[in-house]
């Protein structure tokens, strides 16, 4: 009781307050609730119509003090509404068939890949499991819930010619820094698009960011992404701090979609047979790296990767480096 009383205070002031500032009244509640038992004066009736459960509130704010992106939240959010507006049934009664008619749902009408179905799973999953692990359910329904198979995407990093191809499409000097920016680091395009020009350290060429859960890392930039900065940033004239900025005045900080937006046009006028986005300079970045003789585990932590699996996506090995080493080393 007395963790769904903390929840009930995060949910209704976290409008108001910053992650860092509701992990600090959390902390207040919990320290001031040690050492008393609270009850419920009466059982009050279950939530009905267009309201979301307490307990899908109860989860969210807890994956938000845990440092879940915004774009993970906002999916988080709209699969677990739709779920629970969809089966028309108290959350803590939802058995296994309901998940799975559901998911059927998802693949039959909404007409989503096996892909997303089984990402859409993962997210009941988790919340079922945290239902069942805080003692609001007796049973956890995803229990009986197989995985939902599907074919992988290969997805295949830049070639040395696409990439100088990309580089030799970039028009003005804001789309060359923000190339080879993204090319040289590795880093998110969330991440890029949170950083100021001031927080890179051109005599270590490097720089300090926030990533995924709220975790600090350095980025590092190669000569060709510091020169290409140094003169974006000397053709701007707007005193934003920003390090992409809009073209247009105010200027303000280019955001993820935008980045993405800008990415995908260099792609368009490059004549590439596949689209471009900023996850694909990541995949090369990282694929590069590992070509040249960089440990998985230093690629992994300039990444951000938590977990070395994620990062041994970016070490299958090509057929064309297979065929060079035999050739190297064949007798």
């Amino acid at each position: 009781m007395t963790n769904e009383i903390r929840n009930k205070v995060l949910i209704t002031l976290r409008e108001n307050f910053t992650t860092e500032q509701l992990h600090m009244i959390d902390m207040a509640i919990a320290k001031a609730l040690v050492g008393y038992k609270v009850e419920k004066e009466e059982t009050l009736p279950a939530l009905v119509g267009d309201e979301i459960p307490v307990e899908i509130k109860e989860f969210l704010i807890r994956k938000e003090l845990k440092g879940c992106s915004a774009g993970t939240y906002i999916q988080y959010e709209y699969i677990l509404k739709d779920f629970v507006f969809r089966i028309n049934k108290n959350i803590r009664e939802v058995r296994d068939t309901d998940v799975l008619a559901y998911l059927d749902y998802r693949m039959n009408s909404c007409g989503v890949s096996a892909r997303t179905a089984n990402g859409n799973r993962l997210i009941l999953s988790s919340f079922f499991t945290y239902m069942h692990d805080t003692g609001k359910m007796n049973y956890n329904p995803m229990k009986t819930v197989d995985p939902i198979k599907f074919k992988a995407k290969v997805r295949e990093p830049l070639s040395d010619i696409e990439l100088e191809r990309v580089r030799n499409a970039c028009q003005t000097l804001r789309e060359k820094a923000l190339f080879e920016v993204l090319y040289s680091t590795g880093a998110r395009v969330s991440e890029i698009a949170g950083l100021d020009y001031t927080e890179i350290d051109a005599n270590s060429r490097s720089a300090v960011i926030t990533g995924k859960g709220d975790q600090e890392r350095h980025i590092f930039f190669n000569a060709k992404s510091l020169l290409a900065i140094d003169n974006y940033i000397k053709s701007r004239n707007d005193n934003q701090p920003a390090l992409f900025v809009g073209d247009v005045a105010p200027h303000k900080r280019l955001s993820k979609a935008s980045i993405e937006s800008i990415i995908r046009e260099i792609g368009k006028r490059t004549g590439l047979n596949r689209p471009l986005f900023p996850h694909l300079l990541r995949h090369t970045f990282a694929t590069d790296m590992l070509a040249q003789g960089a440990k998985i585990d230093e690629v992994s932590e300039m990444l951000g990767h938590k977990k070395l699996e994620t990062t041994k996506i970016y070490a299958k090995t090509s057929k064309a480096s297979l065929e060079a080493a035999h050739r190297r080393f064949a007798a």
